[in-house]
């Protein structure tokens, strides 16, 4: 009951930004002396800060409180075609620093992850002496068990079994939040962006491989923890092969396209080893722009669109959001996917292009990880 006390009463700091203790009282409908101890508890960890007196008409004015400014969370996208994308933002949700750290490796170890975080949270120490990074929360391209911060397999890393949360946070010295990338771009498009009123939603990343992630009332659904893996989504099943090796069906199809495609501009996709995104930046680099050849793209749209009906049929969602390098293809071949959708279901939900740029992991992990620090239990157990 102090758990979910307590997140209610961060709910409302986060909602109104200033309240007095007696605001808190009456907003959140919880006992004086809970209040009290929850607000003192937070002062105590840094994480609320009195910032002057309330004006009274009758008695001793309050004192308010709202959220530190000299608080940030790290959060760091690993799937990242450019390299680890990392940010740092303020408990009031503010991105207020946001790069590319380069990856040295292609495959790249925790340790090496460890290392390049440690030293981004060194030089952002150094630039920002006053501020304080207190955790973090790493996107992972790959099954995670967010829990125990467990990578049970992340092809596009090339890492299998592999334990992040715990090195990661010794590297740090900070606590550290490990969940899929997709899952955490999905949280951060539910706290403020085009997710922001629906309970029901599945985002489609088209990054280096293909990833996804679900909201059902309100919750992120995880099934047995490998849900959204749209990846696998089987789009011809004359073409079964290699279904296991890492690579799902849908993911290996689109690859292929872009690689056929990039083959007549003369471009080795050898060099991008089966990473989609990275092909879609040489050709779009190569003919002005990101242009698929007509042939081509009439079957990237009959596949996307083959993927995106089954998921709707399924679960029936009220939207539906794609990010990544489909954006870049433009709003022609967007149509032609919502035309072919809708020859094939009978309810259309709302499809539309992320909202949140390149940013979106980045801030999401940062989100999880502010909230995971705030105790915040009712949105840690509904979008985040």
């Amino acid at each position: 009951m102090r758990g979910l006390n307590r997140s209610i009463v961060v709910d409302a700091i986060r909602q109104y930004g200033t309240l007095s203790r007696a605001d808190l009282v009456r907003v959140t409908s919880i006992s004086a002396a809970s209040v009290s101890a929850i607000v003192g508890d937070l002062i105590e960890e840094g994480l609320v800060g009195e910032v002057g007196r309330a004006p009274a008409e009758v008695g001793r004015p309050g004192r308010l409180v709202q959220f530190s400014d000299n608080v940030l969370f790290l959060g760091c996208d690993l799937a990242s075609a450019e390299g680890f994308r990392v940010g740092l933002m303020r408990l009031s949700g503010e991105l207020v620093e946001s790069q590319v750290l380069a990856v040295p490796a292609r495959t790249p170890s925790p340790e090496l992850v460890g290392k390049s975080l440690a030293g981004f949270v060194a030089e952002a120490g150094s630039c920002m002496p006053s501020d304080r990074i207190v955790a973090a929360g790493i996107g992972v391209p790959g099954v995670v068990n967010p829990t125990t911060g467990h990578v049970e397999i992340a092809p596009l890393l090339g890492w299998e079994n592999v334990e992040l949360g715990e090195p990661l946070s010794g590297y740090l010295g900070i606590p550290v939040c490990v969940d899929n990338d997709v899952t955490f771009a999905l949280g951060a498009e539910v706290d403020r962006g085009a997710a922001s009123k629906a309970s029901d939603v599945i985002l489609v990343a088209f990054a280096e491989g293909v990833g996804g992630a679900v909201l059902l009332d309100g919750k992120i659904y995880r099934g047995r923890g490998a849900a959204g893996e749209i990846a696998y989504v089987v789009t011809d099943v004359s073409d079964a092969k290699g279904a296991l090796n890492g690579i799902g069906m849908f993911e290996r199809r689109l690859f292929e396209l872009v690689a056929e495609d990039a083959r007549r501009e003369g471009i080795d996709p050898a060099q991008c080893e089966e990473q989609t995104a990275r092909l879609v930046h040489l050709l779009g680099q190569s003919r002005g722009s990101v242009r698929f050849s007509g042939d081509i793209q009439v079957q990237l749209v009959a596949t996307i669109a083959a993927a995106l009906t089954s998921s709707i049929a399924l679960l029936d969602p009220e939207v539906v959001l794609l990010s990544g390098w489909i954006e870049l293809a433009g709003l022609a071949m967007f149509d032609q996917i919502i035309e072919q959708v809708r020859r094939l279901i009978h309810r259309m939900p709302e499809v539309q292009f992320s909202s949140l740029g390149d940013d979106r992991v980045v801030l999401g992990a940062a989100l999880a990880a502010s909230r995971a620090t705030l105790a915040d239990v009712h949105v840690v157990e509904a979008a985040i």
